[in-house]
């Protein structure tokens, strides 16, 4: 369904808040927002055509599944199982139709429908002056795609076809998969079969499925986008070759849903929210989950490290053996990660499609290949040892995603104190971000030795390289061997969500981190940017007890302020420094990453805005051995922050 008839016609100029993008994390967060304040003037802005984000009906390619089994992925408040009338069953990975109409069905329920603006893209956000703040958005009409508007922003003005709107509030929803990282192959202008990122296969993969002068694809890449794509293709009798970058990351760990354990057979997803088993991962805001002497003795002794150790070693060892890496093949075996499972945060995902993908591998239909590529050259892809595939009739590369927001913030000057990735931050804010760093870092190995010893990492990872943002046409990827790459700091948010070092409260991001539990986290994450903007909220600052011996003050903090400010800064500090230790093979030092480190992000989110964390048993003992966490757990958070503020008024 194409909601493009439903649309608001935007003719009001200002908005109490506008949320940028309408997938799972703006809808809750336009939910929570509208519950709690029903009076508010709220418009939501996507560059898609539908309701979804990731999971819009023109991004549904065949096949496409969560990770995730029912139970897992749902709002505490809609049963995705009734929502959708027994196209969802227990036990069974959800379809992306299924989630696409879910999605549809929440914003009706909470009439959010009517308030979204599709076909829009936000191209930039220039803060206005003053002690209130506010924002003035110039949105442009797209085609659909997230990446390219149907006219750039100086034709749009010459035709006076922007919109301009201001807002009180933003609210940035649009996460890390939107836009993807342009192809950078060297030669790739020059590559006569079709030659397309996974964004593209997402919007015309049956097309290319179909197609049949396309009988031998490569497919560039070892995330869980690529399993997907070689068994799109595989499984419809097409040839494949793999390519996994020799030098880089390697394929991702890919687990069954269920593993053996013993006699049973254990759900592996949940096992990432059940309180006992998170103790055994290194986590900075662990302590306060309340277990912090546990904790201490787990990682910060000898004994209790080894422990910690046979525990990653065991889980990742059945993983490799219950998945048949090591058994059926040379073939199969190149799919080996690199590392130890405890490196790779979101990089442990699941085999969800329904048969053996290995059995291709095995076959002779997916050959895998791990070598460096040097050039593309006429139907070729040619590697740095000299050798070369055979003529291929298609290329997909998935490679990864742009993860800035894709809006361009003004003034650029802010960008230190918004804590956005960016090639703009004043010597100052450069500054106050490596002595914080620096001392970040002294803590983390200090507190968790074991960090020390992960699998390398480029010295310099405070500046990750992207493309800047104008090179994100199509030119650039037509000729990405001409594109200008620049360095960019990586999100620096409290909590991953507010700004660190502005002085006004109208500004949120929202999804721009990777878990597990991605529904259960956007509803919390929604109640508290909801508290954060509306002044409700006193963050607790116990991610670390020590003091601060360099006294570090942000530019814009004035002396009254410094210590709140501070403790602001270097809680975001240690928060975002954690990810590069803890997750070097996953995206940590870019963004937050993680996965049995999820549950105790639940804890500090609800801890700052006074509700009770623990919520199983009435005891330790409870809390610990009554069972994983799930969406029924957290049923009613809403109501009970709502009285809760009552209360204290």
């Amino acid at each position: 369904m194409n909601h493009t008839q439903n649309m608001p016609d935007m003719q009001q100029s200002h908005y109490d808040v506008v949320i940028v993008g309408c997938g799972l994390q703006g809808l809750v967060a336009a939910k929570t927002y509208l519950s709690l304040s029903p009076h508010t003037s709220l418009l939501i802005l996507d560059s898609n055509l539908t309701i979804g984000g990731v999971w819009a009906k023109e991004n549904l390619y065949p096949g496409l599944k969560t990770n995730n089994q029912v139970g897992t992925f749902e709002f505490t408040d809609f049963d995705i199982q009734e929502a959708c009338h027994g196209k969802v069953a227990k036990r069974e990975h959800i379809s992306g139709e299924a989630v696409y109409e879910y999605l549809v069905k929440y914003a009706e329920k909470h009439d959010l429908t009517r308030r979204i603006q599709f076909g829009r893209k936000v191209t930039t956000a220039e803060h206005l002056p003053g002690k209130e703040g506010g924002w003035r958005l110039t949105v442009v009409p797209t085609d659909g795609d997230t990446r390219i508007p149907k006219v750039t922003e100086a034709d749009a003005r010459r035709e006076g076809n922007p919109t301009i709107l201001t807002a009180s509030k933003l609210m940035v929803a649009t996460g890390l998969t939107s836009t993807p990282m342009p192809i950078s192959l060297p030669g790739a202008s020059n590559f006569s079969p079709p030659l397309m990122t996974f964004h593209d296969f997402r919007r015309s993969g049956l097309q290319i499925l179909e197609d049949p002068r396309i009988q031998h694809i490569v497919v560039y890449g070892g995330a869980k986008s690529a399993y997907d794509t070689v068994y799109a293709f595989a499984s419809r009798a097409k040839k494949v070759t793999w390519i996994i970058r020799g030098t880089g990351h390697g394929p991702v760990y890919m687990a069954p849903s269920h593993i053996q354990a013993g006699p049973m057979k254990v759900w592996l997803e949940p096992l990432v929210t059940t309180r006992l088993l998170t103790l055994f991962s290194p986590c900075i805001w662990g302590e306060r989950d309340g277990f912090g002497p546990i904790r201490r003795w787990l990682h910060g002794t000898k004994f209790g490290r080894l422990i910690v150790r046979t525990f990653w070693k065991k889980l990742g060892g059945d993983v490799v053996t219950q998945t048949g890496l090591t058994s059926k093949g040379p073939e199969v075996k190149k799919l080996l990660p690199k590392e130890e499972a405890m490196w790779y945060a979101t990089g442990l995902s699941i085999l969800n499609y329904g048969e053996d993908i290995h059995r291709y591998l095995m076959d002779g239909t997916v050959s895998v290949v791990r070598r460096d590529i040097e050039r593309l050259e006429g139907k070729t892809f040619v590697f740095t040892t000299g050798e070369k595939t055979e003529d291929v009739d298609a290329a997909i590369c998935s490679t990864g995603w742009r993860w800035d927001c894709g809006i361009d913030f003004l003034p650029k000057s802010e960008h230190g104190d918004l804590g956005i990735p960016s090639t703009n931050y004043t010597k100052s804010q450069k500054e106050t971000w490596e002595k914080l760093e620096n001392r970040a870092d002294k803590e983390i190995l200090e507190r968790f030795p074991m960090l020390a010893d992960g699998p390398g990492i480029d010295k310099d990872d405070r500046v990750i390289p992207t493309p800047k943002l104008d090179d994100l046409s199509e030119k650039a990827t037509a000729e990405p061997e001409k594109q200008k790459r620049e360095e960019h700091t990586p999100w620096r948010l409290f909590r991953g969500i507010a700004p660190p070092a502005s002085s006004q409260k109208d500004l949120v991001f929202l999804g721009m981190m990777l878990s597990l539990q991605t529904v259960l986290r956007s509803e919390m994450a929604a109640l508290w940017a909801y508290a954060y903007l509306n002044n409700y909220l006193q963050p607790q600052m116990q991610l670390s007890d020590r003091p601060d011996p360099d006294s570090v003050v942000s530019e814009k903090t004035s002396s009254d302020e410094s210590s709140a400010r501070q403790g602001w800064l270097y809680e975001t500090a240690l928060f975002n420094r954690f990810g590069r230790w803890r997750y070097p093979m996953g995206y940590g030092a870019r963004f937050p990453d993680f996965v049995f480190d999820g549950l105790p992000y639940f804890d500090i989110i609800l801890q700052d805005l006074g509700l009770k964390n623990w919520r199983k048993g009435r005891s330790w003992f409870g809390e610990l051995f009554s069972g994983p966490y799930l969406a029924g757990d957290y049923k009613g958070m809403v109501e009970e922050w709502r009285g809760l503020n009552k209360k204290r008024k």
